[in-house]
């Protein structure tokens, strides 16, 4: 075997050890990169607000106007409705899938 075969070979198995070691590297920061889902979400939810607000800025000044009129007027009155409002929100969002479920049964979707 001649030596530029050799280092060929040598050239081509060092490749494979380092396309392996990469393919590990990139599974390890994978696994590892699941901590930051959580808040990687809220900060898609943030910036989602955000885009509405600049599409609907009539509405999200006038949501706000209000709600300060409100707590400033009645504060009491502004919290009890302020945790209905989340409490009803919470609900819906964990009703959606099952209610889109059974309406999807329903009407003989699937």
């Amino acid at each position: 075997m001649s030596r530029a075969s050799h280092s060929h070979q040598d050239l081509a198995a060092r490749r494979q050890e380092l396309l392996l070691r990469s393919a590990q590297l990139r599974e390890q920061l994978a696994q590892r990169a699941q901590v930051f889902q959580p808040a990687l979400r809220a900060a898609d939810k943030v910036r989602d607000g955000a885009r509405w607000v600049r599409r609907n800025p009539a509405w999200a000044l006038l949501s706000a106007a209000a709600l300060a009129g409100v707590a400033a007027v009645r504060p009491r009155a502004a919290l009890r409705l302020t945790m209905r409002a989340w409490t009803g929100w919470q609900l819906l969002r964990r009703a959606k899938p099952v209610l889109g479920t059974v309406l999807g049964a329903l009407l003989g979707r699937r």
